[in-house]
């Protein structure tokens, strides 16, 4: 995962319905204050959406209890918490979804994979968070990141990396699969991964991945078309920098690549014969999204000119969306996630910050936030929940990463998970969350 936190030199096609049987998608503790009271879900308070950028301070309030739905005192969405540390039993101080860029969901919404904060993954179901069972025994003999990610399809199966191999898990026969045996086409690979930062296409059938030796160290980047079982291009040297993570976009059309210390991402074909630079400031926190018309675009804090963008994968052409308030506080750090093909045309972006602003400093609008933000110039923002995500205390506290919420919207566009330590500043803890959206939400957005 890309842990750095970067800032700017400047600075310093459908509503959302639940999905049919056949999953595809065919579209081209402690904050403090009083304790919140349960949500009284047979006459709730009224849903109105809350729209634009002015600043709503974070209203605290004790740290809600596992499988109790309530509603966000300033937004008026509903949220449940679904983990707990001592209720569930899982390994390490906390726990969420991997990481913005992925979803966590299987395909009907009935099962979602979260992994703790020492890396043991979990199979739960959403709302109000049932623990299923650990997963320690089908990733037991992988030596990185499994990186696991759903089938469109099938509600039961997902694909991870194990090893040099792609494999499948049948969650009902509690069997696994190997897919591919990328060894066997690039000698000497010891391991695939995308850098937890990648992605399939949405119908899961292009993928990319990065393949390393026993030392770590780069031997190529690899396309691999999963329905035909077969290698579409390997590149094995000529970078421009270490690579940081790759994936597939949407459709399947483009792979983006990007780096540990350039400030530029990278757009290769499937081949990965032919490349693009995007433009500047373009490898910042990032994830791809579709826009309504089948257009395959780049989301990302664009470091060099502090605006949330978007670049066309096909053309380069870049398009400021949103100026991110550095000058108000620059102590904000963003996550984007463009999981969903069923909203196109929006992406969901998390913040998070220190508890107190830093010297000559105050709260932005965009802190400790969860917002929908359109994908076109002079965009809507619809405003969904306070994170109460903080990294540090202080200005100059420790920084604790899984604090970071790094949220996620699903594929179906029904809820978005993120994790948070609700201002309990232990290192590394969290518990994992999630926002139940209201139905139909993508038409009725207001302008």
């Amino acid at each position: 995962m890309q842990t750095r936190f970067l800032r700017s030199a400047a600075a310093l096609l459908l509503a959302a319905l639940m999905l049919p049987a056949g999953c595809r998608t065919d579209n081209g503790g402690s904050g403090g204050g009083a304790t919140l009271p349960e949500l009284d879900t047979t006459d709730p308070v009224p849903f109105e959406y809350v729209m634009g950028t002015d600043v709503i301070p974070v209203q605290e309030f004790a740290m809600p209890d596992k499988g109790v739905k309530f509603q966000d005192p300033a937004f008026k969405t509903t949220l449940v918490r679904l983990t707990d540390t001592d209720e569930d039993g899982y390994q390490g101080p906390g726990i969420q979804n991997e990481y913005s860029r992925s979803d966590p969901e299987n395909c009907d919404g009935t099962m979602l994979i979260l992994r703790s904060n020492v890396a043991a993954w979990y199979l739960y179901r959403p709302d109000p968070g049932e623990q299923i069972a650990s997963l320690d025994d089908v990733f037991r003999d992988c030596t990185a990141e499994p990186e696991p990610r759903w089938d469109d399809e099938d509600p039961n199966v997902f694909y991870f990396v194990c090893g040099p191999e792609l494999r499948s898990y049948d969650v009902s026969s509690k069997r696994s699969s190997t897919l591919h045996d990328f060894s066997e086409d690039v000698p000497g690979t010891v391991t695939i991964h995308t850098g937890s930062e990648g992605d399939a296409s949405m119908d899961r059938r292009q993928w990319f991945f990065i393949a390393v030796d026993d030392d770590w160290q780069l031997i190529s980047l690899v396309s691999y078309d999963l329905e035909k079982d077969d290698v579409l291009g390997i590149k094995k040297g000529g970078f421009p920098d270490k690579i940081n993570g790759v994936s597939s976009d949407m459709t399947g059309r483009h792979a983006l690549v990007g780096y540990d210390e350039l400030l530029e991402a990278d757009v290769f074909s499937v081949d990965l014969k032919e490349s693009r630079r995007l433009s500047e400031g373009s490898n910042g926190h990032c994830d791809l999204a579709l826009l309504p018309d089948g257009t395959d675009v780049l989301v990302y804090q664009n470091v060099r000119n502090d605006y949330i963008c978007m670049s066309d994968l096909a053309t380069g052409e870049e398009t400021q969306l949103l100026r991110i308030p550095f000058d108000v506080n620059w102590d904000i750090g963003l996550h984007i996630s463009g999981n969903s093909p069923k909203t196109p045309g929006w992406v969901l972006v998390s913040t998070y910050g220190a508890q107190n602003p830093p010297e000559d400093g105050e709260h932005s609008w965009m802190d400790t936030q969860l917002f929908m933000l359109e994908l076109k110039p002079s965009p809507r923002v619809w405003r969904l929940a306070h994170t109460h995500c903080y990294t540090s205390e202080e200005a100059d506290g420790e920084k604790v990463y899984y604090a970071e919420a790094f949220a996620t919207i699903t594929g179906s566009g029904h809820r978005v998970h993120f994790g948070s330590n609700w201002g309990d500043i232990r290192l590394d803890y969290s518990e994992a969350y999630e926002v139940i959206l209201p139905d139909g939400w993508y038409s009725g957005v207001p302008d």
